[in-house]
């Protein structure tokens, strides 16, 4: 019985680390942020998290990139392209 003991303790600690991991982890988004880029005569407008806005900023252009160019090429002409109705807000908890 010692054994079984021991191990529900090391569990119970490692479902507390997992919780607390994940708490740290969501509190990392400080910032909602949506934006359209226009490529190739589509549009695209992803909303994306980040720590700062300039982070989900990034982040709305990289995944409107990904869903309008195919191919290394395209990704990076997409990746210059302007960023137009930009809107950012910061979440509060």
């Amino acid at each position: 019985m010692k054994a079984l003991g021991k191990v529900a303790i090391v569990i119970g600690i490692l479902c507390l680390g997992g919780v607390w991991l994940t708490w740290q982890m969501l509190g990392l988004a400080e910032s909602e942020c949506k934006l359209c880029i226009e490529f190739k005569g589509r549009t695209e407008c992803p909303t994306a998290y980040g720590p700062n806005d300039e982070e989900a900023m990034n982040e709305a252009h990289r995944n409107a990139c990904a869903l309008l160019a195919s191919g290394v090429t395209e990704v990076l002409a997409c990746n210059r392209a302007a960023r137009q109705n930009i809107e950012c807000k910061t979440r509060s908890y």
